[in-house]
């Protein structure tokens, strides 16, 4: 004889008023109680009143039934996969950050920092020379890294700092001197503003013999470490910063020249080429055809407001290993590069 609950199913085929036959309630009640109310087995047993062998098999029905469906979130699965679709589609180094929907854009651009500060402790070792393009990413970064001992390394600044209203000056100081310490290294700073005022004010200052060394040194550079900037309808994405150098006339010649990005205040277009920005005979930024001696080019980028310039930054060659938040990396492959999302992220 079977006891009352363990009645064959044929037994018990009497539906309740939601359409369900009474063992079918049985299953959902069960799997209510022990996946969403936490209760425990024995808990559901007495609840049922009936025995813990009896809510197993309840449970297993629920499951079998699709009253209940488990899944298994793998936090690396995903991103292992746009890791694989970012190295074939432009030859680079991916290095993507897991995080889901949920997680706000300041913690997207954190995570970043944090996993590209760890892969320049990997990758910065004794003598080496370390290029840095001051930006709030890169900044991010610095504050985020540990120290590694290291000797006889060298540590350089690519892009100019500020001019007559010192905007930047302070700001690239503190990130250069974190990064020095990270790294055991004196910081080599590049005293210019962002921009000239004429295409021959810069190249007189660039044969300056303080200016050419740094040059130098960040062209035999080791590792280069930045982030892209964006341009659209020819104004950059920090205007606070570039309203302080540049004036309308020179906005409409980024436009005029179709340029998309920056690095490092080296402006390029949707081909990741910077001759044909005039702008760039003003700029204190390096030669990006000069950097692609630099064995590691690793760009951090947050933020799908990025994938223009980064798409035009990856045809042009401009960089070796990508770290990039899951999210942002899956925009980048899936809309091909579109035209740079209306809403404002947290950080450039």
């Amino acid at each position: 004889m079977h006891s009352p609950e363990e009645q064959p199913a044929t037994e018990h085929r009497a539906e309740g008023r939601d359409g369900l036959s009474e063992q079918e309630g049985r299953a959902v009640r069960a799997a209510v109680a022990y996946y969403i109310e936490k209760k425990t087995m024995d808990a559901v047993a007495r609840e049922l009143q009936t025995s813990r062998a009896t809510v197993s098999r309840l449970l297993a029905r629920a499951r079998e039934d699709g009253i209940v469906e488990i899944k298994v979130f793998q936090p690396g699965a995903r991103a292992s996969q746009l890791s694989a679709r970012l190295a074939s589609t432009y030859g680079v180094t991916p290095h993507v950050v897991p995080v889901t929907e949920e997680v706000s854009a300041q913690e997207k651009h954190a995570r970043t920092a944090e996993a590209a500060a760890r892969l320049l402790r990997d990758v910065v070792t004794s003598d080496a020379v370390l290029a840095v393009a001051w930006g709030t990413m890169v900044n991010a970064i610095s504050s985020r890294l540990r120290p590694k001992a290291v000797t006889n390394c060298r540590v350089v600044q690519v892009n100019g700092m500020g001019n007559g209203t010192a905007v930047g000056v302070h700001y690239a100081y503190a990130m250069m001197d974190r990064y020095g310490h990270a790294f055991g290294a004196n910081a080599l700073q590049r005293p210019l503003p962002l921009f000239f005022d004429t295409p021959g004010l810069a190249r007189a200052l660039e044969r300056d013999r303080l200016i050419l060394q740094s040059t130098q040194l960040i062209q035999n550079a080791d590792v280069f470490v930045f982030n892209v900037g964006t341009v659209s309808d020819g104004l950059p994405s920090a205007p606070h910063l570039y309203g302080n150098f540049l004036e309308d006339a020179d906005f409409r010649l980024l436009q005029e020249d179709g340029a998309v990005g920056d690095i490092a205040a080296t402006f390029f277009d949707a081909d990741g080429e910077t001759a044909p920005v005039r702008l760039n005979a003003r700029t204190s930024g390096p030669d990006l055809e000069a950097l692609r001696s630099i064995p590691r080019r690793i760009c951090a980028v947050s933020g799908i407001h990025k994938i223009t310039a980064l798409h035009a930054a990856l045809v042009g060659g401009h960089i070796t290993d990508l770290v990039i938040d899951e999210q942002t990396a899956d925009a980048l492959l899936d809309t091909g590069a579109g035209p740079p999302a209306a809403a404002t992220e947290c950080c450039d």
